[in-house]
């Protein structure tokens, strides 16, 4: 029996590795039945109850976590290794296993378990996948992350508006002269922008009116040479001929001065059609114009068009006769009061609007045609409802997202059904900031995260779950 070695004890057993407890193979299985034939029967009960005791018994398990090397531009990209991100060539940063390991029990010590540090958990239930991040303190603080409590609020209903100032157009005038001519001088001066009705402004030269008063006498001279029965052709030319010449404001007294002194017009006086402002540049002295040629633009201004383009979502919220206070950055100390008039019926394809008008009284010609304004509607106050602030919202385009804070440092992704935005009301007023109804998603009391979600939403993206700038967000039939 001197060749066999000592049996090994208990405590060799357990300080020896799982690496050097290799499984004998076939040949010395059997050699070892061999020898075991060959022992007396206590060796050979006390030998097996050994080895089996060394095979069985764990080693003492050292807790790590596996490091998985990722992108923070590309989280897709993960590796078991360090190195460069193969898309940007960013270096790959660290990142923990985005599911916790499961509690281990320390053989050495059964009383103790360990867990490692939770990072992001995935909760799949039968229809919906939240997304839980959890942030250590460190990354708690470097954030700033905010919260803000969901309560009920009376929210103040508001829609802005942006637009410009432009002349009613049914009020506006485009001044041309039935002859062609050229300007001989002003009748006004140059600087001069507000005219009465009937205010001469230009005085002009015309060959063609000096062509049709002659062709006036030499018609009513033949008039009075024809016989009974030709008089009436001659009177039909003397109203046309007349007609045209009243349209460069020349009366039936005039004409009649005309007949009894044959004194014939050279230059003529083109007066305001209407009260009214000057708008744009008049024609210089000696400037020829033809009849189809636009002298000056008159429109008055006392009363002007706020002109906005409404967005497709606050389309429902207007009603003819709302009024808006207007302000503009040419006159930033004066607010402006309109009445809705007019909403257009045709929806620009690009900027998905629709004009508004809006009547706006301008007493002191403040404002200008072509001036950028901006409106405010106000639509009352809405009844108490859940509301939270608006920067907590992240709008994807295909739905609403919050982070709620469930634990301290543990954020819960969650969708939401959000009203209009509007701002607290008088009575409530606590900051500028714009508040959201919530009609579904939250309840009183929750926590929703106002600034640093941005963190949050990237440990989300960094572990591969979802996330609100993921398509992979949340509900499963939104995919």
């Amino acid at each position: 029996m001197a060749c066999c070695k000592p049996m090994p004890t208990i405590m060799e057993c357990l300080e020896t590795s799982p690496e050097s407890v290799s499984r004998p193979s076939a040949l010395s299985d059997m050699k070892t039945n061999q020898l075991l034939l060959l022992l007396p029967l206590p060796l050979m009960l006390m030998v097996p109850m050994t080895i089996i005791g060394c095979k069985q018994k764990p080693s003492p398990i050292t807790l790590s976590e596996k490091t998985i090397w990722t992108c923070s531009m590309h989280p897709q990209i993960r590796q078991n290794h360090p190195g460069d991100c193969p898309i940007c060539r960013m270096a790959l940063v660290p990142l923990r296993s985005p599911m916790p390991s499961p509690s281990v029990t320390n053989p050495l010590s059964p009383s103790k378990v360990e867990e490692p540090p939770l990072s992001t958990i995935l909760v799949q239930t039968k229809e919906v996948m939240q997304t839980i991040v959890h942030l250590d303190a460190a990354q708690s603080s470097v954030s700033s992350i905010r919260t803000a409590p969901v309560e009920e609020r009376k929210v103040q209903r508001k829609v802005d508006l942006f637009g410009e100032i432009a002349y009613i157009s049914d009020a506006h005038t485009d001044f041309t002269w039935y002859y062609g001519g050229r300007v001989q001088k002003f009748m006004i001066d140059y600087n001069t922008t507000e005219v009465s009705a009937g205010t001469p402004i230009l005085e002009v030269y015309s060959n063609e009116a000096i062509a049709d008063q002659r062709s006036y006498l030499e018609t009513l001279r033949q008039r009075w040479l024809a016989t009974f029965y030709e008089r009436r052709n001659y009177d039909s030319q003397l109203a046309a001929i007349g007609e045209r010449l009243s349209r460069i404001g020349i009366t039936p007294e005039d004409l009649k001065a005309l007949e009894k002194d044959g004194k014939i017009h050279s230059t003529f006086i083109i007066r305001a059609p209407r009260s009214g402002s000057i708008l744009g540049a008049l024609p210089h002295a000696g400037e020829r114009f033809t009849p189809d040629k636009v002298l000056f633009h008159l429109a008055p201004l006392d009363q002007v068009w706020f002109v906005a383009d409404v967005y497709e979502q606050d389309l429902s919220l207007l009603k003819l006769g709302q009024e808006i206070s207007i302000h503009c950055r040419a006159h930033p100390e004066d607010v402006f009061k309109g009445k809705l008039v007019f909403i257009d019926r045709e929806v620009d394809s690009q900027k998905r609007t629709v004009k508004a008008r809006f009547v706006v009284p301008n007493p002191k010609r403040l404002l200008l045609p072509q001036l950028s304004a901006t409106g405010t509607l106000e639509l009352g106050v809405m009844k108490s409802l859940l509301a939270v602030p608006s920067s907590a919202v992240i709008d994807t385009g295909r739905r609403q997202l919050v982070y709620v804070e469930t634990a301290l440092n543990t954020y819960e992704l969650r969708a939401v059904k959000i009203g209009a935005e509007g701002e607290l009301s008088n009575d409530e007023a606590s900051g500028s900031f714009k508040w959201v109804p919530v009609t579904e998603g939250l309840t009183a009391g929750e926590k929703v995260v106002t600034a640093g979600a941005f963190l949050i939403d990237a440990e989300a993206q960094m572990q591969g779950l979802p996330a609100s700038g993921a398509e992979a967000s949340l509900k499963q039939t939104d995919r």
